[in-house]
């Protein structure tokens, strides 16, 4: 669950170009690189990868082997943390972004909900928090995508939902958006993307496609 690479990918010329960190699978078939790509082609990309040599995006694992030791993963987060806080520091006129799909997700998921102050605005693919996460009044106002699949058989849509329902109850600014598919990511989920990143302001309420 710890992070096997966190090297700036690209070096746009604009000191205050937007930075994201971006989590996912080292696996052919992960789109966070794509996504990014399409959406954010000018910022500074710091990737996090999950430390798993057979790691399948399109196949993620049982829910219950998800996340494993839960004290191990706390450990994670908080290591993820400093090291989040500390590339933050370096680039201090730039706004920062957290993308993450799958177990990705679920990481960038604990990092949101224990250190919202670290992302201005946050996308969750296909997450799976299968925890109640304790609440925190500083994701009020935070701009926060999450995404799931009506069929997918890994990623429960009540848990998904579950999450959403705590982000509002936090008074986050989330939107949830439910494809027909199972675990990949749908063409709604990339306009929504390039809703959240690149028109960062006058966003719709929490919304749902089915």
């Amino acid at each position: 669950m710890t992070n096997s690479s966190s090297s700036e990918r690209r070096k746009p010329s604009r000191h205050d170009a937007a930075i994201v960190f971006a989590f996912h699978n080292p696996a052919p078939g992960d789109p966070v690189g794509a996504l990014i790509a399409a959406t954010l082609p000018n910022a500074r990309v710091f990737p996090f990868n999950r430390c798993a040599a057979n790691a399948d995006a399109a196949n993620p694992p049982p829910i219950g082997d998800a996340l494993g030791d839960m004290h191990a993963f706390a450990a994670a987060i908080e290591d993820l943390a400093n090291d989040i806080a500390e590339m933050r520091r370096l680039y201090p006129d730039s706004v920062a972004y957290g993308i993450g799909y799958s177990s990705g997700a679920t990481v960038l998921a604990g990092l949101l909900v224990k250190h919202p102050d670290l992302f201005d605005r946050a996308a969750l693919l296909h997450p799976l928090v299968s925890w109640v996460p304790f609440g925190n009044a500083e994701l009020e106002g935070k701009p926060i995508l999450v995404t799931g699949g009506q069929d997918d058989p890994s990623r429960p849509l009540a848990l998904t939902e579950r999450l959403v329902d705590f982000l509002a109850e936090q008074k986050a600014d989330v939107r949830a958006l439910y494809n027909r598919g199972r675990h990949e990511v749908g063409r709604e989920e990339m306009m929504a993307l390039r809703e959240l990143f690149q028109h960062p302001t006058g966003r719709s309420d929490a919304g749902r496609i089915d």
